[in-house]
This record gives structure tokens, sequence and C-alpha cells, in this order.
């Protein structure tokens, strides 16, 4: 049975160590600079997630694949598992761009989804859905996934490397690396995957436990979310920032992620108005994008003479919870040669 290494232990790695050990792989080691449950770090994306279970398919084939599968786990999860944190919630969707895919799409994937008449929309929205999905509390579903690892019996350790060859020859033996580093792809000596970029989220973490209903809203220069949580918190953002690197909350963007919410839903204050938050954080992540959308890829290297299979599971940006299941079972068929496989999760 051949040995396997993951290096990240973000929800990525650690999704995919589990998939692959329920499926035949029993030598399982994830290894990271970081691991759940450490201080926050902007260098480790996971944590900060508002982690909701929306998808950004759209024409996308691979990626509507992979959604599909992960929302199947979620509802299986909502049922069979309510230590993992997951629940249903309502959500409505407004878009300021015409869209036709997006809301094909969504129609395919949520269950309940209706179209909301278009004498019903907000001003500047030009269409609208109702759809019930999943929300979660990223830290917890993280310390969930972690004891699931420990049961199944896969090692996790912290480790630092420069390269993926670095990690075969570290842990002697080794004859598959899987790469789920995020952002740090674009720093491996061998991947520098120069078309990875952080993408600087800011968001707010507001008590509000009679909000029930998540909302988004799309524009053309901006992304507007309202995301419960079942511990009663609520994320709200957001940004999507190229450019800026500031690991620091500014607060004009504060009040103005504050502003937008409260339009959007004014019950978040009960109608007080966007200065009555109760606000718990503010909070800066950084999503780990990439130019050509996730990149799920096998390869086979010559290490020191030996074989060595690398397959890379990153570049999910803003979507890695909701894709975070079926990119382990992508990365499974790999394993076996490209065969799709109805596989245990």
């Amino acid at each position: 049975m051949p040995k396997v290494v993951i290096l990240g232990a973000g929800v990525i790695g650690l999704t995919t160590a589990i998939v692959l050990r329920k499926n035949g792989f029993d030598d399982i080691t994830i290894v990271g600079k970081y691991l759940p449950g450490d201080d926050l770090t902007h260098e480790f994306t996971s944590p900060w997630a508002g982690a909701s279970i929306v998808s950004f398919a759209f024409e996308n084939k691979l990626l509507q694949d992979i959604d599909l599968i992960s929302f199947q786990e979620f509802e299986r999860q909502v049922k069979e598992a309510p230590e993992a944190g997951v629940m249903h919630c309502p959500g409505v969707h407004y878009s300021e761009i015409e869209d036709p895919a997006a809301e094909a799409w969504a129609h395919k994937l949520y269950t309940n989804t209706t179209s909301i008449p278009k004498d019903q929309l907000p001003k500047g929205v030009v269409f609208g859905y109702k759809f019930q999905s999943f929300t979660m509390s990223a830290p917890r579903y993280l310390s969930w996934l972690v004891a699931n690892v420990q049961k199944l019996g896969i090692a996790i350790e912290r480790g630092t490397f420069e390269a993926l060859s670095q990690v075969a020859d570290h842990y002697d033996g080794a004859d598959i690396v899987i790469n789920c580093t995020g952002l740090g792809s674009l720093f491996l000596t061998d991947v520098q995957d120069k078309t990875v970029n952080a993408i600087r989220g800011q968001t707010v973490l507001v008590n509000a436990p009679h909000i029930k209903t998540q909302m988004y809203r799309e524009g053309p220069d901006v992304y507007t979310y309202i995301i419960p949580r079942p511990d009663g918190n609520v994320i709200v953002g957001g940004t999507l920032d190229y450019v800026n690197k500031s690991t620091v909350a500014d607060p004009a963007i504060t009040r103005d992620i504050l502003k937008r919410v409260y339009e959007l839903n004014p019950e978040l204050t009960h109608g007080k108005g966007p200065d009555a938050f109760n606000v718990v954080s503010q909070n800066v992540g950084f999503r780990p994008g990439r130019k050509d959308s996730v990149r799920i890829e096998k390869q086979v290297r010559d290490n020191h003479g030996k074989k060595l299979t690398v397959v890379h599971n990153y570049g999910h940006g803003a979507h890695g919870y909701q894709s975070c299941w079926g990119s382990a079972v992508k990365v499974l068929e790999l394993l076996n040669d490209g065969v799709q496989l109805k596989a245990k999760l």
C-alpha cells in the first residue's frame, strides 16, 4: 500500500485525507506549517472563512461536479453528524448582473429554489432567487474534521517545507505527495504557480441570533453577504481585493460593510440603523485564488531515481469549504487512474 503525505492542514488537506483513508489508503500523514487550533495567522486561510455553502461553478463543469458531491455530503452531515455544526439555512440571492448561467445552475444545485418576480426585486437588481443550502462555523468544522482524522488513524504533524520533493525526502518511502497548500503553491520551489494570488477579504462578525436566512447581493464591483452561523453569530461582508495586502481591518471598510448589509436586511439591528450592530470582531483573511480556477492535477516525477506521484489540489479561492469533499473525490479518482468512483465519504 502506498505511503501518502498531504502537505497542508486546512479544510482541503483534511478532507482529502479523510476521503483517501475511507477508500483504501491506509498510510497517510498530514503535515502543515499551521494546524487547526493554532492562534490565528493570515498565512493559514481556513479558520478565517465565512464558510457559506453556495456555489460559484456556473459554467465550469469540473466545479459543478465537485460541488454536487460536496452538497450531497453536507446533506448527510446535517442528518447524521450534528456535531459538525452544519445546518440547513434558507437563502436569498440578488444580482445586479444578468447571468442566465448562474441562475440556471442555482435551480439545478440548490433545493427549494424559486425565482423572485421582477416586481419584487430591490432597486438595481435584475434577477433574484430564493433557495436552501447550508451554513457552518469554520473553526468548529475544522475541529470536527481533525477529530475524524485522528479517529481514522491518520497522522497529523507540524512541518515546514520549501518543495514537494523535500516532503518526499523527509518522509522516507513516500510514494504520493498531495499538494493542498493553497497560497503556498506560489512559493514551493518546484511548483511556483505564478497564477496563484491572495484575494483579501474583510468581514465583520456580529451577534444576531434572530437572523436565520443567508443573503447575497452581487454587483459589478461589490459582493455583499449575510451568513448566519449555528452559534447565533453572523458573518457579514465583504470585499474581494486583489491589491490591498494589509492584515489589519480598515475601519472605513467595516463601516461600508455594515452600511451595505443593513440596507440588504435592516432586521440585523431590528431596524435601528447601521450603527447599532453588536460587533464581535473585525476580520481579514486571504483567499487562495488562482487565475485558471482550481488545480486538480496528477504528475509523475522522478525523485532520486524513484517514481513520485504528485497530485495538486489547490486554488479554490472563495469556495474552499463548498468544494472540499468533491475535490477530495477527484484526487481519489486521479490516484485510481481517472476512474470515476462512488467514493465513501
